[in-house]
């Protein structure tokens, strides 16, 4: 039994076992199994003067000022405890700043004690006990108290340091979780400052192992972890939070090596992507965003496997255009056509779409065709995924190119490979509602949108804003835009409610002109696509369709006081903004 089967170490501790798991469990879900005590997670900024903040290189004359004290004291009389006693933790990152803060928590009338690594065992049991015993109140520490012990009684910890890494967040946040007498929960007041590794701690609360830094940004809008645990940021805090995010490699080589050794140990083997889906360990898209596909990845790995260039485009094809599952109906095509000898009815597919209640009509037949054709893409694309059909039609049947089959059934290592992103894009296919174009508040960019849509043409690198085409208009809104943006597209696109969202048409376009009259259209569906700023990536947030309830001209200043027409309108969302949503880009 272990809490740290991956271990920093880098001993297999499953091939002790042959590599056979007996039981396993996550945090989020003891929780739910009332294993241990709940928790309430509070995030808050630290102390802060005249603009400075804790960062990773704050004196010790400023972590232990009489004013920070004071701060500190305050939290966590204000967020307090449960039971009748206080019995805290408090992890700090200096021994120096634990012995000061210590003597000057017991001046304030808040009895602490200091320990340290080089107290001796008997010194611990000692502070310990007193602990239990209600003679001190905090005992403050530097690591020591990150594992191997018990301390039942521990109703509130204090995280006064910066995260040094997600494991260790939990083991700290941990000391507190063993249920004891007079304890319902057990409050964490995490002091927040200007820290590089601020990005951990969504990840830690969370158990998020994706590497995804989308995943990371949605984690901090949640507000439940399990049960009735939860889990509360200051909007200071979760900016701070979130601008790490924003300017943190998560998907860096160096830990996606460590993701990957740690996985072969666990399996035994070479792991394939869906190793990494099934155990969630990696949002398998991460790979074809760093590598452009897994088995250059696997390269990288100093794995010793071999494919043609050629081979290796048609892979880079399926992982970075359809493994993201937000289409599945391409993925189940090329699942059935490896699975029969590279040939299938086109009829067939139509009643398996059927069968499986995905969204399938004649554009989407015509859209699958020109994406498997490649047609869809522009010449550089086309290029680098081999610039040959991958799929064709004839007599009624989709065929598999003779290429790729040839390579299925004379190369084991393309026809897994192949076959690992196909069933993994499938996989990550079921987050989304494939019985609809789109799932509300999922990310898409651009070029998902034209693929979705079933435009015959990836013609995202010039939509910008918005595009009027086939009687869709996708909008694409950057909500906080960036200060060095050009004043001729710095419109105040912003949500007046949950309902109801104000935007404006590009610059010099009046009411009259075709393009409005187009998106007013009746039978015009207006799509609406959402980010908090460029920092985000290329993902744009979907709010569903929405209908124009208000138009106006207005005038738009441009360079050099120049004024141009602009259109003003006032967009009815048909689905109200989710509350967590709407606040992510309200505050």
């Amino acid at each position: 039994m272990t809490a740290t089967p991956e271990r920093m170490d880098d001993f297999n501790l499953f091939e002790m076992f042959d590599h056979n798991i007996a039981y396993e469990i996550c945090l989020q879900k003891a929780l739910d199994e009332k294993m241990l005590c709940p928790f309430h997670y509070i995030g808050i900024t630290d102390y802060e003067k005249d603009g400075v903040v804790s960062d990773d290189t704050s004196t010790l004359k400023w972590l232990v000022s009489d004013e920070r004290v004071d701060y500190i004291i305050k939290q966590t009389t204000y967020y307090g405890y449960s039971g009748d006693c206080l019995h805290g933790l408090i992890f700090c990152s200096r021994k120096d700043e634990a012995y000061e803060l210590a003597d000057l928590m017991t001046k304030k009338g808040y009895p602490s004690k200091a320990l340290t690594g080089e107290a001796a065992q008997s010194k611990r049991n000692e502070v310990v006990d007193e602990l239990e015993q209600g003679k001190i109140e905090y005992i403050i520490t530097v690591d020591v108290f990150n594992e191997g012990i018990d301390i039942p009684c521990v109703n509130q910890v204090v995280m006064l340091r910066n995260t040094q890494s997600s494991i260790v967040f939990i083991q700290q946040l941990g000391r507190g979780l063993r249920k004891a007498n007079n304890k319902s929960y057990v409050t964490v007041i995490d002091f927040i400052g200007n820290y590089k590794n601020n990005y951990l701690i969504p990840i830690a609360l969370t158990g998020d192992k994706s590497r995804s830094a989308d995943k990371a940004r949605d984690d901090l809008e949640v507000r439940q972890i399990s049960g009735v645990s939860t889990v509360n940021f200051s909007e200071i805090a979760k900016e701070r939070i979130y601008q790490s995010i924003n300017h943190t490699s998560l998907d860096g080589l160096a830990v996606l090596r460590d993701d990957y050794k740690n996985l072969k140990h666990r399996v035994g083997r070479v792991p394939l992507l869906c190793d990494f889906q099934k155990s969630e360990k990696v949002d398998c898209t991460v790979f074809a965003d760093k590598c452009q596909n897994y088995y250059h990845f696997l390269l990288k790995m100093k794995e010793d496997v071999h494919l043609t260039a050629d081979q290796e485009a048609i892979l880079s094809f399926i992982s970075i255009e359809l493994m993201n599952g937000k289409r599945s109906v391409e993925l189940i095509l090329l699942n059935e056509l490896i699975k029969h000898q590279g040939k299938f009815a086109k009829r067939n597919l139509e009643t398996l779409m059927a069968k499986q209640q995905i969204f399938y009509n004649a554009d989407v037949s015509r859209s699958v065709e020109r994406v498997l054709s490649l047609e869809f893409f522009q010449k550089a694309a086309k290029k680098k995924y081999g610039d040959e059909p991958v799929v064709l039609i004839e007599d009624g049947s989709y065929q598999l190119n003779t290429k790729i089959i040839d390579w299925l059934e004379n190369n084991t290592l393309f026809n897994e490979l192949l076959t690992d992103a196909v069933h993994v894009g499938i996989m990550r296919s079921n987050k989304y509602n494939q019985d609809e174009q789109f799932t509300l508040y999922h990310r898409y960019n651009r070029k998902d949108v034209c693929r979705i849509l079933c435009w015959d043409n990836d013609t995202s690198s010039t939509i910008y804003g918005y595009r009027v085409r086939d009687h869709e208009c996708p909008i694409f809104v950057t909500y906080a835009k960036s200060d060095q943006i050009d004043s001729s597209i710095n419109y105040q696109d912003r949500f007046i409610n949950a309902d109801t969202f104000q935007w404006y048409t590009r610059h010099n376009v009046k009411l009259d002109s075709k393009e409005v009259v187009n998106i007013k259209d009746s039978q015009t569906t207006i799509r609406l696509f959402i980010k908090k700023n460029d920092d985000e990536g290329k993902g744009f947030y979907y709010f569903g369709e929405v209908q124009v309830r208000e138009t106006e001209q207005q005038e738009f200043q441009v360079k050099d006081d120049k004024v141009e027409p602009i259109v003003w309108m006032i967009l009815q969302l048909d689905d109200s903004a989710q509350y967590d949503k709407y606040l992510l880009f309200e505050k």
